[in-house]
Order: C-alpha cells, then structure tokens, then sequence
C-alpha cells in the first residue's frame, strides 16, 4: 500500500555527563510534554555531523563536536506517518551553556532509568531514543569517519 508520507533524515546527539543522558522536553502540538534528545531533520546541503551539530545549538545552547556514530535507525511508519531514518551519534560538549526556549522550555541530563519509564508512559518523542541509548551502554558505535559525504 503506497502512502501519502513523508520520509524524513533525523541527526540526533547522546550527550552524557555524570552517566546521565541530555534530553529536552518538547512544546510542538504534536510532540507537547514529550522529551527527546537533542535531535532534529536534516536540512538540505547540510552533512549528517552539520545537522546534528546544528540541532544540539538550536535545542540545548551547547556547542557540540560528534565523536562517533553510535547507530542508524529507521521507522518505516510512524504513527505520524513518517519514514525516518535516524543517525544517532555520541557527541561531547565544546562549549555553550545550557538554554532553555519556548520550543524547549526544559533542558537537562536523565539518568537511563528515568528514560526507560518515560519510554513506558509514551513520554519519549521516538522509538529510537531507547535502542540508541541501550546500544551506546554496551559500547557500540563507529569512529565519525566511517561516513563519507560526496561533495
């Protein structure tokens, strides 16, 4: 069955400090109360690493350097009728300071467990947050170098 859908490239950031993850809660009509990480689409002429540096600045007020390639992970059909595909990388701070905005009226580090039970109550903006995190736990992930862009 064909859809009428939008496929959509996410850049997504797992910021840790103190073995805490940095999420932010999301004020959107579709997403309202939800938290997510530093995450967002990316634009076009932009480079995986640009996006998710771009998005962890817009969302979070952190100057972010992506250190490795944790994982891709794709929805074929979300409840919002979207196929995304997600790059999740480890990214570590460089500077900036932790900024709230309307879009984003709370920023802060959750430990593994408050996010697997906001998982469970439906709170995490997407499905991929959870594997992505379990998967950084146990050490996976690829040097950013792994990706090549085609100029």
């Amino acid at each position: 069955m064909k859809s009428n859908g939008v496929v959509n490239v996410v850049c997504s950031n797992i910021i840790t400090q103190n073995g805490k993850f940095l999420f932010v809660s999301e004020s959107k009509p579709v997403a309202v109360g939800q938290y997510s990480l530093p995450a967002g689409r990316l634009e076009f002429e932009e480079t995986w690493m640009e996006g998710a540096i771009r998005e962890a600045e817009e969302e979070t007020g952190l100057l972010v350097e992506p250190i490795s390639l944790i994982g891709i992970y794709q929805r074929p059909n979300s409840a919002e009728n979207t196929n995304t595909t997600a790059f999740v990388f480890h990214s570590k701070v460089i500077g900036g300071e932790i900024r709230r905005s309307k879009k984003h009226p709370w920023v802060g580090y959750l430990s593994y467990e408050r996010v697997v039970a906001l998982g469970r109550r439906g709170l995490l903006r997407s499905m991929y947050m959870r594997p992505a995190i379990a998967d950084f736990l146990v050490g996976k992930g690829v040097p950013v170098e792994f990706l090549t862009v085609i100029p």
